[in-house]
């Protein structure tokens, strides 16, 4: 396949006439993105299938056509750039510390000479030996006069390595091929008005003072000039030529005339030949040059995968997160204020150089745009949400704001940023009755509460996304399970509180709701676990979540008890019920109708075969060894 490409425009201040001369472009456009996948200043597709469609979002919906790029991002910017005047000296960073400052790819990138350019002078380099004598030309004045000007001709190939100062002169005509970022780091701008913004400190940080390479080629038909991030040559058509591409490649029509598989092209076309196909014919009399993408992962940026955690200070966030970053992974967590980021769980991770956080918000949904296209990430964990069942009775506006509207929210973010990015959404057993038992994938969904009725509607919208814009989205529903980050609000942990309390010699009586509820009780490691299985599954699926083995309140509370030495005797029925010390006779546990719910589930026991079957894995805590565990705590 050949997608042929329509540009972007970029209107500049110091803008030549050049480009208008070869496209009907507005005045004063002085760069030409000619293949792009940047977000709003993307190529567009001008013929078959895909016409009318921005080349970011083919690359994000369509990888086979790319060969299956591993790169999360389109990874080349082609652009023509047209000069009058004298661009601002600059400099761009590596990719490790636009990584670290801006979560972005740095800038290496050339320059091919047009015949077009009228001026004989390039600015690539400065005579300066250090960040503080720079700081210095720079603090009087005297920058144009280290400024480092070469002599270039047409078919000069000028390379342009992260940390060279260097700037484009009037008159300049050029075709450049850089790294898919836009970071430009603005040194001098020649005292020019208005008066536009300097990044000094910035622009010091990043200088390579002790690059002495030679950056200028004269770059001959069939040359090619390889490097890490791409490889880029010249290619001669005269008459018929049968070419069998490399993947997929980039091509610019330098000039001439003739066609490719019978379409037309001539000076100032671009298109790429897609990876689907091979072979490929040129007729005519033609120019091109040629450009063919290296993957960003076969270096060191792109090895480490990116995570993103809504719900970062709950018990699954920070198991999450320590599993990730043990994974080696990048970690962002989204947090509602500064002041979460000191709590004793998330703390543990702040001097990781692997772990970010965002200020952020399920209700801000320009919040949520701004953090998926900042961090663009591999993987999404939402975990975010208001869990308690007993508060969506007295708040249920409210936790729907957060639970359904929120993850709709989310899946809006991810499906406008078109970043190929996979989501687990956690979704709830109280979305079934426990009428019907042991529950799968397949059991009906019938909500008994509002916090019920809010995660079926997220589960649901997840698939509708899944389904409709074909986006990654797995609903894992995930039974009950504990660690000792939970807090007295749910039943397991208040349970063992107040065994706690008791063996440490203070007599408490626990008040319970209905001890005939049968629930589950893991431990929150394995489920952080299977979450991450979830998500290196190939394809998105819907997967229950647990360990098929249910007890009730009352026996949870009976094991829980057995540990500190003391047997419960059960007395009474229904409200009147109370457990007591099986030898002292003494009172240990009532029943209260302040936490009998208006509509509970009876059973939530889950079979989670489907997801055992295709991630091969098996939990490694069984209930004795989750209650060891919240007891040493």
């Amino acid at each position: 396949m050949i997608l042929f490409l329509k540009p972007y425009f970029e209107i500049k201040p110091w803008a030549g006439d050049d480009l208008c001369k070869i496209y009907d472009c507005p005045n004063k456009s002085g760069e030409a993105w000619i293949i792009s996948g940047f977000k709003n200043k993307s190529s567009i597709v001008i013929n078959g299938k895909y016409k009318g469609q921005t080349l970011r979002h083919i690359w994000m919906k369509h990888p086979e056509l790319f060969g299956n790029f591993p790169d999360k991002e389109f990874p080349l910017l082609v652009k023509l750039i047209s000069a009058k005047d004298n661009l601002s000296i600059q400099v761009h960073p590596n990719d490790d510390y636009a990584l670290k400052t801006k979560n972005s790819l740095g800038k290496f990138e050339c320059w091919y000479i047009l015949p077009e350019t009228k001026t004989n002078q390039i600015t690539i380099g400065v005579n300066a030996k250090s960040s503080s004598e720079m700081r210095d030309i720079i603090n009087r004045g005297l920058v144009e006069e280290f400024l480092i000007n070469k002599q270039i001709e047409k078919d000069d190939l000028i390379v342009v390595e992260p940390g060279t100062v260097h700037a484009i002169r009037g008159g300049t005509f050029l075709l450049e091929v850089q790294e898919s970022s836009d970071i430009t780091y603005r040194l001098y701008d020649f005292n020019r008005e208005p008066r536009r913004e300097l990044h000094i400190d910035d622009s010091l940080n990043v200088i390579d003072f002790n690059n002495s390479k030679n950056r200028i080629y004269k770059f001959k038909e069939q040359d090619t000039f390889k490097n890490s991030h791409f490889n880029m040559y010249k290619l001669r058509v005269n008459g018929i030529t049968k070419y069998e591409n490399k993947g997929f490649e980039l091509f610019y029509i330098l000039s001439g005339e003739g066609t490719v598989n019978g379409s037309v092209i001539k000076k100032g076309d671009s298109f790429i030949l897609t990876a689907d196909s091979e072979k490929f014919v040129f007729d005519g009399n033609l120019e091109m040059m040629a450009v063919i993408p290296k993957p960003k992962d076969k270096g060191r940026l792109r090895m480490r995968k990116v995570a993103l955690i809504t719900g970062l200070t709950n018990q699954d966030g920070y198991y999450l997160t320590k599993l990730l970053l043990e994974k080696n992974y990048e970690v962002h967590g989204i947090i509602q204020s500064k002041s979460q980021i000191s709590s004793k769980y998330i703390a543990q991770f702040i001097d990781n150089e692997n772990f970010f956080t965002h200020i952020g918000d399920l209700t801000d949904a320009s919040n949520l745009n701004r953090i998926i296209e900042s961090v663009k990430p591999d993987e999404i964990y939402h975990l975010a949400s208001q869990s308690h069942v007993d508060v969506s009775f007295d708040m249920p506006e409210y936790t729907t704001e957060v639970n359904s509207l929120g993850t709709l929210r989310l899946l809006d973010a991810i499906k406008a940023s078109e970043i190929r990015t996979k989501l687990f959404s956690l979704s709830s057993p109280y979305m079934f009755s426990g009428k019907i038992y042991p529950q799968n994938e397949e059991t009906v969904l019938e909500p008994k509460s509002p916090y019920a009725v809010t995660k079926v509607y997220a589960y649901q919208m997840g698939k509708c996304y899944r389904e409709n814009y074909n986006l990654f989205v797995t609903n894992g529903i995930c039974y009950n399970h504990e660690s000792p980050m939970r807090d007295e609000s749910f039943v397991a942990m208040k349970i063992v509180s107040y065994a706690k309390m008791i063996r440490s010699g203070k007599k408490k009586v626990l008040e319970l709701g209905n001890l005939d509820a049968r629930r589950e009780w893991g431990h929150a490691i394995d489920y952080a676990y299977a979450m991450w299985l979830t998500l290196q599954q190939d394809k998105p699926n819907d997967y229950v979540i647990s360990t098929g083995e249910a007890y009730t309140v009352r026996e949870f509370a009976e094991k829980v008890y057995a540990k500190i030495g003391i047997a419960i005797d059960w007395i009474g029925n229904g409200l009147d019920e109370k457990g007591v010390d099986l030898k002292t006779g003494e009172t240990l546990i009532v029943v209260s109708k302040k936490y009998i719910r208006l509509n509970d589930a009876d059973v939530l026991v889950g079979n989670s075969q489907k997801f055992v079957e295709d991630t091969g894995y098996n939990f490694k805590h069984d209930l004795d060894k989750m209650i060891d565990s919240l007891l040493e705590e």
